[in-house]
């Protein structure tokens, strides 16, 4: 109830300030400038001082007079309604209204532009921790961040769950991603970004969770954009100039019974779906996988847009080896396609995904596959826009859960 209470307050807040901050009003300076009052000399140096401004869908922005220290406060937030028709009979069909997501984002600059910061919590049901990091650019090619963060993985996950094709991400991605963890990381991008890499060193226990051990996880990931610059979005923008982004990326992790123990987080799902650690204890974890078990994860991914139109593979290969017992790999990928018929508005897309794993360790077995069709309407890029889609489930592996679900979701940033 308290979470309840807590999420109703910051929702109703900041429904407020986004109601009752006018986007396009005047300042002072401009109705004087206007009348007549002051010049445009006095207007220029007046401007400097004009520190607040409100963007919808950009958020409240402020900079201070020398320009080195900035904040900008917003968000944006996922309104969904799911219907699954079950496939087992035992089982009840489900129709629910969900907030999917509701962010809210602190970030900028201190003291210079080359020194920034982001806060990131969600708040859809209680308040969590996403993003809090710090960041300071050395050169063009190297800028170090610390804190809590996506560490180098998949550039599905990478890329923002506001910037997606469908309402979810795909079944491999949600198989094999990393989520969010503690650490550190160097970064960099060469040749006006058409190579851009990433490499850290992370707690390996998931967000908001300490390290117990000694044992941490190193990950990497490498981006060529022979075309130049490619951003962080799945949508087909209609662009006369083609891109194309090559990307691959690596983690590694030795994991002791202590990580088992001390709880780690659900949002790394290589530990949590694809190797099943959850409901393991330390004492389980030991009997089954002797002292550690250390995993290698590879991702390989295609992305590619054109006049409204997108296409993005991406593969993932995981290999289990524990400390006693017969070592197991699994994998996925997923493929998917879109194009606006209508530019900039109406998209329509389809997506296959599939993820299976050797029979060697059947605690962590799976063999299944989701078949989507989706159509997206934007009414203001991804500032507001509304998503459905239609998805088909296979499961080879586990009987009767070869279910149907349908979505539709609202989305906006404030």
């Amino acid at each position: 109830m308290h979470h309840r209470l807590t999420t109703h307050i910051v929702l109703t807040l900041f429904f407020v300030l986004a109601t009752t901050l006018p986007g396009e009003a005047r300042t002072l300076e401009e109705i004087l400038k206007d009348k007549g009052v002051i010049t445009a000399e006095d207007y220029a140096e007046a401007s400097k001082s004009t520190l607040v401004s409100y963007k919808p869908g950009k958020g409240i922005s402020a900079t201070s007079a020398d320009g080195q220290s900035s904040l900008k406060i917003g968000g944006w937030a996922q309104f969904i309604y799911r219907y699954t028709d079950k496939d087992d009979p035992a089982k009840d069909n489900i129709s629910d209204f969900d907030i999917r997501r509701f962010k809210l984002v602190f970030q900028g600059n201190l003291l210079s532009k080359n020194f920034g910061y982001k806060f990131q919590g969600d708040v859809s049901s209680g308040f969590r921790t996403e993003d809090a990091f710090v960041n300071y650019k050395v050169a063009s090619p190297l800028t170090l961040q610390a804190g809590q963060f996506k560490p180098p993985q998949a550039r599905q996950e990478l890329i923002s769950a506001a910037r997606q094709l469908f309402p979810e991400r795909s079944l491999a991605n949600d198989t094999f991603n990393l989520g969010r963890d503690q650490g550190l990381q160097a970064s960099g991008s060469l040749a006006d970004k058409r190579l851009e890499y990433r490499l850290g060193i992370f707690n390996g226990n998931g967000p908001n969770i300490s390290n117990p051990d000694d044992n941490h996880m190193v990950a990497g990931r490498i981006d060529i954009n022979p075309l130049g610059a490619v951003a962080f979005d799945e949508a087909g923008w209609t662009d006369d100039k083609p891109k194309l982004n090559l990307g691959a990326s690596f983690a590694w992790e030795k994991i002791s019974a202590s990580d088992v123990g001390s709880g780690f987080d659900k949002d790394n799902d290589i530990m949590d779906v694809a190797l099943n650690l959850d409901g393991l204890t330390a004492t389980t974890f030991a009997t089954a996988f002797g002292n550690d078990l250390s995993w290698l994860l590879w991702t390989a991914n295609m992305d590619a847009t054109w006049k409204g139109a997108s296409f993005a593979a991406e593969y993932y290969r995981l290999n289990a080896d524990p400390q006693s017992g017969n070592d197991w790999n699994a994998s996925g990928y997923y493929l998917q396609a879109g194009y606006q018929i209508l530019p900039k508005q109406l998209e329509i897309a389809a997506r296959y995904s599939s993820i299976k794993s050797t029979d060697t360790q059947a605690s962590a077995h799976f063999d299944k596959s989701e078949t989507q069709l989706g159509v997206n309407y934007y009414f203001s890029a991804h500032t507001v826009k509304l998503q459905s889609d239609l998805t088909l489930v296979t499961d080879d592996w586990n009987p009767n859960q070869d279910d149907m679900i349908a979505r539709l979701q609202f989305q906006f940033y404030f």
